[in-house]
């Protein structure tokens, strides 16, 4: 691409990412003011719920969920500023830069500290910027920085199906809560008042409330010099690569198995949130009412046998039909089957008198081949979720985005160490997430498990 066309195009990119920023910024100062009138009443339900002033505390609630709707709409219209760069041709341009900021850090390796590498990048590109007299010089390395840490979280987003299904909550931060009805107000026959008979009240509604929790992963692949020197290797596209497929085998299992310990995350199939131990577990309990399950937990829908789908092909048959109708009607709009490519394999198999498939293909529009489809609703292969084995959790049915969310942490920064290992450059990647259970009733997490609550 010449010169002028080069220009024009991050010219174009450029101005679009520094509108986008500027709307950011504007809503992000109504963000902060409701968020201080969310904290005061946080502090203020508190306060309530441990007086027992059901009537205020439904007052204070109501006030608290218009609140968060109203915080949660304004961060739905922030987005990243480096999304408002539209076009690939934008996008390529700006890498371009990117490369070439690079280039500037390769050739000068002269000080004893580790550098920042969105920093670095983002003080570079604003150099190449200066030179293509871009006015807004600095915003633009600030662009290219964003994008590349952007690429990097994408591709490992995109690694697993289980890390673009999840809900992504933006107004979700550290520490932050959200309030669960877990009961509803009853209801009596009404009565004409002649005698002027006292009415009895009705039970109130009762709140539980869940909270987010912060974890981190961190990455320190090496690149040797040869590499980082050698005109023929794409530097660029090396790096996000290695990067993004290493947060993506973390990411992905921290979010099924994350033990909760330390700095991980609660995983969905964790003992955090599925707990199948017969009897007692709190996987078996209702979401409402007397005896409910912790707000943390999510349901289970057992096999009956252990280690295996079914006793046989009519239970089999029968287990998919019962999950799907035991799912609420309110999360079957956007339900999906999840599991791996060998729990898929056994349903494949599964077959009538005849020797017919009892699960059969179906295409669906815009994909490519087929997709197996278990009673109306579509199969999605993630090869990081667990065999069927004795009381395993080998699948997962309903509405992912809904049952646990996550979003960006406040640490991001990625530094370039070339000293500590003699002819290597060091990449070190801190990432920080915060994770949330969401609606604990919208998926259910089938157990090949005898055990029963």
């Amino acid at each position: 691409m010449d010169l002028e066309h080069l220009k024009a195009l991050i010219t174009k990119a450029t101005e679009n990412y520094t509108a986008q920023k500027a709307e950011n910024e504007a809503l992000q100062t109504k963000f902060d003011a409701l968020a201080q009138k969310h904290d005061a009443l946080v502090t203020e339900f508190d306060k309530v719920k441990t007086g027992g002033d059901a009537e205020k505390l439904k007052g204070l609630f109501d006030t608290l969920t218009e609140l968060q709707s109203e915080m949660s709409d304004l961060r739905s219209k922030q987005r990243p500023a480096v999304q408002a760069i539209s076009t690939q041709e934008q996008k390529d341009a700006m890498k371009l830069i990117a490369k070439k900021a690079i280039g500037a850090y390769v050739q000068g390796k002269e000080t004893n500290t580790s550098v920042d590498f969105f920093k670095f990048i983002e003080d570079n590109a604003t150099m190449q910027f200066k030179t293509l007299n871009i006015t807004t010089a600095a915003q633009g390395g600030m662009a290219i920085a964003e994008i590349l840490a952007t690429d990097i979280m994408e591709y490992a987003r995109e690694f697993s199906p289980i890390l673009s299904h999840i809900g992504r909550k933006t107004s979700m931060t550290r520490d932050y809560r959200q309030l669960i009805k877990i009961s509803y107000p009853s209801v009596q026959e009404g009565i004409e008042n002649v005698a002027g008979t006292a009415i009895p009240e009705t039970t109130t509604s009762e709140f539980v409330e869940v909270k987010s929790r912060p974890f981190k992963l961190n990455m320190k692949p090496r690149i040797t010099d040869e590499a980082m020197y050698g005109t023929d290797i794409d530097l660029y596209s090396d790096l996000v690569g290695q990067m993004g497929e290493e947060a993506g085998i973390y990411l992905a299992a921290q979010v099924l198995y994350g033990n909760g310990l330390t700095k991980n995350c609660r995983g969905i199939l964790s003992s955090n949130r599925v707990d199948i131990t017969a009897t007692t577990g709190q996987s078996w309990k209702p979401t409402l009412g007397a005896g409910r399950r912790s707000s943390d937990f999510y349901p289970v829908a057992k096999t009956g046998v252990s280690g295996s789908l079914g006793a046989d092909t009519n239970a089999i048959v029968n287990y998919v039909i019962d999950v799907c109708n035991k799912l609420p009607t309110k999360y079957l709009g956007n339900a999906k089957w999840y599991m791996n490519r060998t729990t898929k394999g056994l349903f494949e198999k599964v077959k009538d008198a005849d020797g017919r498939p009892m699960f059969m293909y179906e295409y669906i529009e815009g994909l490519v081949g087929k997709q197996l489809v278990l009673n109306g609703y579509p199969v999605v292969i993630d090869d990081t979720l667990p065999n069927v084995a004795a009381n395993s959790t080998f699948a997962i049915f309903g509405d992912l985005s809904r049952a646990f969310y996550i979003n960006n942490g406040d640490i991001d920064k990625m530094l370039l160490d070339p000293y500590t290992i003699d002819g290597c450059t060091v990449v070190k990647m801190d990432k920080e997430m915060f994770e949330m259970v969401g609606s604990s009733d919208a998926i259910l997490v089938c157990a090949a498990t005898a055990n029963a609550g």
